[in-house]
């Protein structure tokens, strides 16, 4: 069984004034489907955000409990009262008056003996004495004046801030070694030195020769120790520090 869905009248036989007439009549039809379906389609819409928007509507009475006031719960036996717990109690002693012993009274502690001032410059008298007298007798008992550890000489590696570099004012020139004299060799050599407080070169030593083992480094040393500086300052204070100089020795 067939079913036709569209037949166009006097088929064979139409004109164009038929045709345009039958497609504007089916093409008004549809155009109202469409726009009903349409309709349908927003309507639904916006009666489902309608419906979500509403949500739940709250309880219209809420009643909260304590659970403190409430009443213990029904017994399953049956019984309205619950059974007692029988709990033994210990036995207990009663208590008995002690009786106080006795003791031996505390002897006192003598009372400590208070030197005067005369006795203790006595007592100090006799001591220096008996150390006068193992040493000989005091006569060539010699006491000896402590270096101050600000004087001492720190190990080159420990930095010591200054503003101001200490500056040369007396200058030695080394002697040239007659060895590399003989040899027509020049050599470079790095000296470092301690400058105190003072100026003066207080200890020198070699760190690196080139060539090495031709005296330079002896005659590099010797004539920095006899070098002046202008001391460096640390906040208008002099202070000792150490400095690195190289030294070069040119063939004449």
């Amino acid at each position: 069984m067939s079913t036709v869905a569209f037949q166009m009248p006097n088929e064979g036989h139409l004109g164009g004034f038929d045709i345009r007439r039958f497609l504007q009549k089916y093409m008004t039809v549809g155009l109202m489907i469409s726009i009903g379906f349409h309709l349908l389609v927003i309507a639904g819409y916006h009666i489902g955000v309608y419906i979500a928007s509403q949500g739940i509507p709250p309880p219209t009475r809420v009643i909260y409990l304590d659970p403190s006031n409430l009443g213990p719960p029904p017994s399953l036996s049956g019984e309205d009262t619950a059974p007692s717990l029988k709990i033994a109690q210990p036995k207990l002693a009663p208590p008995a008056a002690a009786i106080p012993k006795p003791v031996a009274e505390e002897i006192a502690p003598e009372e400590p003996v208070i030197q005067t001032q005369e006795q203790l410059a006595q007592n100090l008298d006799a001591t220096s004495d008996s150390l006068l007298g193992l040493a000989g007798g005091g006569e060539d008992l010699q006491i000896a004046e402590a270096i101050p550890m600000e004087d001492a000489i720190p190990d080159p590696g420990v930095f010591t801030p200054y503003e101001k570099a200490p500056a040369l004012i007396k200058k030695i020139d080394p002697k040239f070694p007659s060895m590399a004299q003989t040899a027509g060799v020049g050599g470079k050599v790095t000296v470092q030195f301690y400058v105190d407080k003072s100026g003066d070169v207080k200890k020198a030593q070699a760190v690196k020769a080139n060539p090495a083992g031709l005296g330079f480094e002896e005659a590099a040393v010797e004539a920095v120790l006899q070098w002046k500086f202008t001391p460096a300052l640390q906040r208008e204070n002099p202070v000792g520090v150490w400095v690195a100089q190289v030294i070069t020795f040119k063939v004449q």
